[in-house]
């Protein structure tokens, strides 16, 4: 319980956790728009598809480490590729790392960069196990699109969709790699997220029973909406 206590009396707690929520909402949420409209976009065929879809996979096959290396250096205020664009059109240098503004968006965008692709792979598979049946016999009937994409495609999509979102909400949820390579969690602690401040407190800090209390934090905060969400799964459609 002291270690508990500690925690929770800790002035970076709050913070910690609110950046967490953020994150985790921000990227699942997005990838997930991203990814179904992708999914619907190319679940059909067209003239270079072949060439298309693996370029949509290649993000997400890159190491995390060096995906976020490599954006540390996009990202660079000096010589980074995205303060010359910002430069050709007029605008001033952002400091995406550097400041407490922009770091936790930073890495949102980086995270969407990366795994948005895994999104699109589930949600592309579950596309393909949707009766053209059923759509055919809707178009008959004369429904629009939007109802056809609403009473067919999207409880067909059920359990992919369900999939998805829990793998990526609990991959978000124990994100490390790119904070500590393009970060570090700065500038402070405003893009600080569970995972990292565990880190901090056994590593850093060498209180790993404070550690030991934030990784249970971590597990109760996975567990509550993995929960909800298997639940909701096992509802009739």
């Amino acid at each position: 319980m002291q270690n508990f206590l500690e925690i929770f009396l800790d002035s970076t707690f709050r913070e910690v956790i609110g950046n967490t929520l953020v994150y985790v909402v921000s990227t699942v949420v997005t990838e997930f728009l991203i990814g179904l409209g992708l999914a619907l976009l190319l679940n059909r065929e067209f003239k270079g598809k072949r060439i298309i879809a693996p370029l949509i996979y290649l993000p997400m096959i890159v190491t995390p480490v060096a995906v976020g290396l490599t954006f540390r250096i996009i990202y660079n205020v000096e010589y980074g590729p995205l303060t010359y664009f910002l430069s050709l059109v007029g605008l001033s240098p952002v400091l995406w790392v550097a400041s407490a503004t922009y770091a936790l968006f930073s890495l949102i965008l980086v995270d969407i960069w990366q795994w948005t692709p895994f999104m699109f792979l589930v949600l592309l598979a579950g596309l393909q196990n949707v009766s053209p049946e059923c759509v055919e016999a809707s178009q008959l009937d004369g429904a629009s699109y939007w109802q056809r994409f609403r009473h067919i495609t999207l409880p067909f999509l059920r359990g992919s969709i369900a999939v998805a979102v829990l793998i990526r909400m609990i991959d978000a949820f124990k994100a490390f790699d790119i904070i500590y390579t393009v970060t570090e969690g700065g500038p402070g602690t405003s893009s600080t997220v569970i995972s990292f401040f565990t880190y901090i407190l056994a590593f850093r800090r060498f209180s790993l029973g404070s550690a030991a209390a934030m990784s249970l934090v971590l597990f109760i905060l996975i567990l509550i909406p993995t929960q909800l969400l298997l639940r909701r799964l096992r509802r009739p459609t």
